[in-house]
């Protein structure tokens, strides 16, 4: 008697069907690699979480989180009601907290030290909106931090603003239309350039290439709660992976699912 066989299909492998490579270098040594995703060749998946996470979405980063090798000092946790990774430097064992505000556009996302129950109101047309958000209470805290990041109605990120003791940041993020659709072209710290975004497409794949400028002045208030610029206090240039002048990530993607057309066996 003939016996039927029954091949279970599975969901196609991100790395060998979408995402081609990822590979980011210090500015200043292109031959430094602080972060590598490659699907040729075997896979090595390696650096920090920042990097990785511009390549491999959330569903992505799950499935390969067992094979990455964190080599920059990071130590990476799960938030399980909210589902989100996110790193911490080894040393750092404080226990961060997040909220999503607002279930329809435009949303709010908070991560920080201190355990909120509601995110606060907050009016992001106005430009001393950091006075709404600083929190003079923990200014002299040094183990205190905050972001909150704010969407807009296309749920594109806007504003983020951050405070780490009595310094903070602000930074903000300018789309292009293309004809792929709208992308991320510039993001700034505190008004000065810190990431440009560049696109390239042909037949076969599509290619972002990330430049991030290393920026190491934060605000602080003055007596009249006015901003003024000063090198952070938290910024550690002897760090593992730091670049002096900054990072170059560059991603590639398949064009089309390169295992549409086959059957990937269990």
């Amino acid at each position: 008697m003939a016996s039927l066989l029954f091949s279970a299909q599975k969901e196609p492998d991100y790395l060998n069907c979408y995402l081609k490579s990822l590979k980011t270098v210090c500015k200043e040594n292109s031959r430094t690699t602080v972060s590598e995703i490659s699907s040729e060749d075997g896979i090595s998946i390696y650096g920090r979480l920042e990097d990785l996470k511009k390549g491999l979405s959330e569903r992505a980063f799950e499935k390969y989180k067992d094979r990455i090798r964190f080599s920059c000092h990071e130590n990476i946790r799960y938030d399980s009601i909210h589902k989100i990774y996110y790193a911490q430097n080894n040393d750092d064992h404080r226990k961060l907290y997040f909220i999503y505000a607002g279930k329809e556009n435009p949303k709010i996302l908070y991560k920080g030290t201190e355990d909120l129950k509601k995110v606060k109101n907050t009016n992001l047309h106005t430009s001393q909106k950091y006075l709404q958000l600083y929190s003079k209470e923990h200014e002299n805290n040094q183990d205190y931090e905050a972001f909150y990041y704010f969407y807009n109605q296309q749920n594109w990120l806007e504003y983020i603003f951050h405070q780490h003791g009595n310094e903070f940041n602000e930074y903000t993020f300018i789309y292009q239309d293309s004809f792929y659709g709208t992308e991320l072209s510039e993001a700034y710290k505190n008004g000065i350039l810190s990431e440009e975004y560049t696109y390239d497409r042909d037949e076969n794949i599509s290619e972002t290439t990330v430049t991030e400028y290393h920026i190491d002045e934060s605000y602080r208030l003055d007596k009249k709660n006015r901003p003024f610029l000063k090198r952070s206090s938290y910024i550690s240039a002897s760090t593992p992976c730091s670049c002096r002048e900054g990072y170059i990530t560059k991603i590639i993607y398949w064009n089309d699912d390169r295992c549409s057309s086959k059957i990937i066996l269990e």
